[in-house]
């Protein structure tokens, strides 16, 4: 919110006895120092392009040594490590290659988690405090947390392609490939998050949930088919990510410094957008599995799933509205645009003609539209105060 739109709502509630003139120069003090942050994004600006320009240094730099300065270091680097290229392709003679680079990947997580540790250790707090702003964006730790957890998901995915046939189509019907590797990565840094309460471990956990659930649909049903098992297998597991996140939320009971509550957000807003991204599928290509990949669904089937799409954007736009959660009311927002694209240019079009398609969904919209705001007007719904 703009300070001067601020302050208006400040005398406001002065004229109105709410709060003392005090408080409004208190506040409007305060706001003002908050409003002032160009400084912090010079900062993170500096960052990015800073970064950026070593990169191009290094690929400058490899370019006026050669190219073949890498292949010498590399035979060095696979001479020293012949032992462990051995060990490897005794593991898996045709996937040493990612058994190697998964646990060098390991090594670098360990190497750049430890650095992490050490600097947020030295730094007492996990944001740096610039005047009243604190920032953990800017804190060196949080970027070498970010690189440590890219590392381990490399590495993590390396070990499934050693691990899992490479054209899993050719394995349909023949045999079940549980997502082993997948699962252990879910664990590895679900445990990092809750032991170091942090939220990007989180994130890479809740990742490599999608990424299970993903993986064990294609081997199971062959690679890169669109039927029920996928789509409704991730609404299931987004419900499960959304009562995570509002039991997480309820526990921490609205205090948003606590790391459970900034959990159960996270858990929120991924839990949607499973459940959205797979009733948007559903409602496109049908809910039941076809052996003929390229049948159009039932139309029934498109009811139902178009159905359910509706319900559960209007119901998160509800919950918004009453429990006041931008959240949910923006992603329920959004994915009822989506679906009113969906249901009516795709497939009501087809049955009732455009014009007509329109005309009941804008009238449907605007009449519900003045129903609420006329229980409103009545204080009938959740209307407070004077």
């Amino acid at each position: 919110m703009r300070y001067k739109r601020l302050m208006r709502y400040l005398k406001r509630w002065q004229g109105l006895g709410l709060i003392t003139g005090e408080q409004v120069a208190a506040i409007g003090g305060h706001m003002r120092a908050e409003s002032h942050r160009q400084f912090l994004k010079l900062i993170k600006a500096l960052f990015i392009i800073g970064a950026f320009w070593l990169v191009v240094s290094f690929v400058a730099l490899l370019e006026i040594l050669g190219f073949g300065f890498l292949e010498v270091a590399g035979r060095l680097i696979l001479r020293l490590a012949g032992p462990l290229v051995a060990i490897a392709k005794r593991f898996s003679p045709e996937r040493y290659r990612e058994l190697l680079a998964g646990a060098g990947c390991f090594l670098g997580f360990g190497l750049m988690f430890w650095a992490a540790v050490r600097v947020r250790n030295r730094a007492k707090i996990a944001t740096m405090q610039l005047g009243c702003f604190q920032e953990r964006e800017l804190s060196p730790a949080t970027w070498l947390f970010t690189i440590a957890y890219i590392l381990a998901a490399a590495a993590w995915q390396l070990f499934n392609y050693a691990a899992y046939p490479a054209q899993p189509h050719l394995y349909h019907g023949q045999e079940i490939f549980f997502p082993y590797v997948s699962c252990a990565a879910v664990v590895f840094f679900f445990a990092i998050a809750y032991a170091m309460r942090d939220q990007l471990a989180l994130l890479f956990g809740i990742g490599f949930v999608a990424h299970a659930v993903g993986f064990f649909a294609s081997y199971f049903f062959a690679c890169y088919v669109i039927g029920v098992q996928m789509p409704v297998t991730q609404v299931f597991v987004g419900m499960l990510l959304l009562s995570a996140g509002l039991w997480h939320v309820g526990k921490a009971r609205g205090r948003e410094d606590r790391f459970g509550y900034l959990f159960g957000r996270t858990y929120e807003w991924t839990g949607l957008l499973f459940v959205y991204c797979s009733l948007w599928i559903m409602s496109i290509w049908g809910i039941s599995f076809q052996k003929d990949f390229w049948a159009p669904p039932a139309a029934g089937e498109l009811w139902i799933a178009n159905g359910a799409f509706i319900a559960a954007t209007l119901l998160a736009l509800f919950y918004g509205a009453l429990k006041e959660d931008r959240l949910f009311f923006n992603f329920g927002l959004t994915f009822f645009i989506i679906e009113s694209y969906t249901l009516f240019f795709s497939h009501v079009w087809e049955t009732l003609g455009a014009a007509i398609g329109s005309f009941l969904f804008g009238a449907m919209m605007i009449a519900t539209g003045y129903v609420l705001r006329a229980l409103w007007l009545k204080a009938k719904i959740f209307k407070k105060g004077p």
